[in-house]
């Protein structure tokens, strides 16, 4: 099966961000897509994100929705890492654009690497995944170019249920939602009392 790039390279910064906020979790997962899909990665040409479990001060989490999802579909905040980008600046810079909290990095959860598959051809994504806690300011779109809509708190057992409604999103959107709902159950597991915290592949 052909790779496009064959391997996604470490991005700048991680060795820091483990010897800061902990060794985290690493899981692998093979997504078979559409071909539309696919195409959509490949234009997009990003390889790399963070998504952001964000404890507001109240001890809810913040997830936000746009105005072209599907209506009523919510997410945690994530956004891509710039080419060569440091992973802690990126993290910071997408707090700022996204949110325009203050915030304390707590821990360093999960990386996840992606294949986004269709017949012979696929392609690497990792998500990087970080639990911060809101310090202060106040929300708001610092980059309108995101396009946020909405946002909304949930408790962390919600999680699940905003995985379900991604899991069980029409066609045009099956492969979107499969692939975020993923971050959401892996965040959940991590940090539910029973969670085995050694690493898994």
């Amino acid at each position: 099966m052909s790779e496009i790039p064959t391997e996604i390279q470490p991005v700048p910064g991680l060795a820091e961000a483990i010897a800061r906020y902990g060794q985290p979790l690493e899981r692998s997962f093979t997504l078979e897509v559409r071909e539309e899909t696919l195409r959509y990665w490949r234009m997009r040409r990003k390889r790399a994100e963070v998504v952001i479990l964000l404890r507001r001060l109240n001890g809810r989490y913040l997830v936000h929705t746009k105005g072209f999802y599907p209506p009523g579909v919510y997410r945690l905040i994530s956004g891509a890492l710039k080419p060569g980008e440091d992973l802690l600046a990126g993290l910071e810079r997408e707090i700022h654009e996204e949110t325009g909290l203050a915030v304390r990095v707590e821990r360093f959860l999960a990386i996840l690497r992606y294949r986004f598959c269709y017949r012979e051809e696929s392609l690497p994504f990792t998500s990087y995944l970080f639990a911060v806690a809101e310090l202060g300011g106040t929300l708001a779109l610092n980059d309108p170019g995101e396009a946020i809509s909405g946002y909304r708190e949930v408790d962390l057992a919600e999680l699940g249920a905003l995985a379900a409604q991604l899991e069980a999103l029409p066609p045009e959107w099956s492969d979107w939602g499969r692939f975020r709902a993923i971050a959401h159950r892996v965040i959940l597991e991590i940090l539910s009392p029973n969670h085995d915290d050694s690493p898994r592949q």
